[in-house]
């Protein structure tokens, strides 16, 4: 116990000894020596002055400014100095496009849209799946339905009916769009406002009624086989020289080497067509039918590669005397209203939504109402009379009359007897303020003005009637009326 607090006395001796050992500071620190900031070192004999040492560590400065740049002036009037194109150190960059983080890769194709080019007319549309489209069987012939809305009426025509749903099916529309003032002309149809598309590579051979492979008919008269469709005959139109053109008084529209569609005299509806055509770049008319009596005529876009087809005037020509709808050629005025062709073995009575008709192929000659008995008696008394043309002047009057080989029919059928006059007597007067057409002072015509009266007087005159005649239809309205030139005179 003794060695123990005799070692620990030991140990607080020595380290008493070792503190005292250490040196005393000073009280105050001695000047200092060395060359403040800012001052210059002597330089020897023949040398500049050196600057002075560096601030000292630990000095505070302002953070990160640098001093401002002296501006590059030159001297006023002193030319610019010019650099030759791609000389060193003459970079400018460009200005970014793009803002930061922005990818610069180039933008992925996207398929290209209609054209902006408007349309004369609204389109008038109907919204429509292809897979609603069918085909039914009602009261005096088939339709062709989508969804809640009628198509198509196709008479007796099944087949018609058929191919007509087989198309609106090939093309997958969502909506399908006419063109035509009293009815349709041309129709096509657009998906999601785009173009209705069709068209397959072109095969060597099938047959049509079990591949529905159709064939494209040109000036010449020849056809050339296309993919799959529904359609009987397809042509191409040529988009470069598409347009309206008036020709023997109806308009049409052609391309350079075709008459593609005939409106008679709608020409509103011939400058929508074209227009359409521009617009969505339809490069194919489909017909369903013959070309003479198409159940339907409708636009499409083909994705098969233009064939050269044989045309030139002469054959421009021959399509030209081959139309089947043309203007009324009267001496003295040129062209007016229209004329069609008829063939009278094929006209027919059938119904038409809730009534009766007479027509020939797409042209209704009369209506009749629900009395399908003086619809079937009227198309009767036309296939008996050989009647080969139907005529209607424009205007307001709405004339109409039959042509035996563009001859004015000479006996009038029993049952359509009517009102005789003197067509050396006619003439135009106003009577009660309202202009009229009369025969003696008898009002045979009421007119809109005295210049579709005096179109009415010539053609009267041109072609010698002398005598009224109506098929009825039962009661005052409806029916066909028609003018005759009696033997009598």
């Amino acid at each position: 116990m003794r060695k123990r607090i005799a070692a620990a006395g030991l140990g607080v001796l020595l380290g008493t000894t070792s503190v005292s050992a250490q040196p005393v500071p000073p009280a105050t620190y001695p000047p200092a020596t060395y060359p403040l900031p800012g001052s210059t070192l002597p330089a020897p004999a023949g040398l500049p002055a050196f600057p002075g040492s560096p601030t000292v560590p630990n000095t505070p400065t302002a953070p990160g400014l640098l001093p401002p740049l002296a501006p590059n002036k030159l001297p006023i009037g002193a030319p610019s100095p010019t650099f030759p194109p791609g000389a060193p150190g003459n970079f400018m960059p460009s200005t970014p496009t793009t803002a930061p983080g922005t990818s610069v890769l180039p933008k992925p194709p996207v398929a290209v849209s209609p054209s902006e080019l408007p349309l004369p007319q609204q389109e008038r549309k109907i919204a429509m799946r292809a897979t609603d489209v069918a085909v039914k069987r009602v009261v005096g012939g088939w339709e062709v339905w989508a969804g809640q809305h009628v198509l198509r009426n196709t008479g007796d025509n099944e087949t018609g009916a058929r191919d007509v749903a087989r198309v609106m099916r090939e093309l997958r529309p969502t909506e399908w769009i006419t063109v035509g003032a009293t009815k349709p002309v041309v129709e096509y149809g657009l998906t999601n406002g785009r173009p209705a598309v069709s068209g397959t590579p072109p095969v060597e051979s099938k047959d049509s009624k079990n591949g529905n492979f159709g064939s494209v008919a040109n000036a010449s008269g020849t056809t050339l086989q296309m993919g799959a469709t529904a359609a009987q005959f397809v042509q191409q139109i040529d988009l470069r020289s598409t347009r309206v053109e008036a020709i023997r008084g109806v308009w049409c529209v052609r391309d350079e080497n075709n008459i593609l569609l005939n409106f008679g005299t709608d020409k509103g509806g011939a400058e929508q067509a074209s227009a359409a055509i521009q617009k969505y770049g339809f490069n194919r008319m489909g017909v369903v039918g013959t070309p003479t009596q198409p159940v339907m005529s409708y636009l499409f876009v083909s994705l098969e590669q233009p064939k050269a087809v044989p045309g030139g005037q002469l054959m421009l020509s021959a399509q030209i005397d081959a139309l089947s709808r043309t203007g009324i050629p009267i001496p003295g005025v040129g062209f007016t209203g229209e004329m069609v062709k008829l063939d009278p073995n094929k006209v027919e009575a059938r119904k038409d939504g809730a009534e009766w008709v007479v027509a020939f192929g797409p042209e209704v000659l009369g209506r009749f109402g629900p009395t399908e008995w003086s619809a079937r008696e009227a198309a009767r008394t036309i296939r008996d009379a050989k009647f080969t043309e139907f005529c209607k002047l424009s205007g307001s009057t709405g004339v109409t009359f039959f042509l035996t080989n563009e001859k004015a029919p000479t006996r009038a059928p029993f049952n359509a007897q009517g009102r005789n006059f003197d067509p050396a007597a006619l003439k135009v007067q106003q009577i009660n303020n309202k202009w009229a057409v009369t025969d003696a002072g008898r009002q045979v015509f009421e007119v809109a003005s005295a210049q579709e009266g005096e179109t009415i007087v010539r053609v009267m005159k041109a072609y010698g009637f002398d005598q009224t005649a109506h098929l009825s239809a039962g009661g005052s309205k409806g029916g066909i009326s028609f003018l005759v030139k009696s033997t009598r005179r």
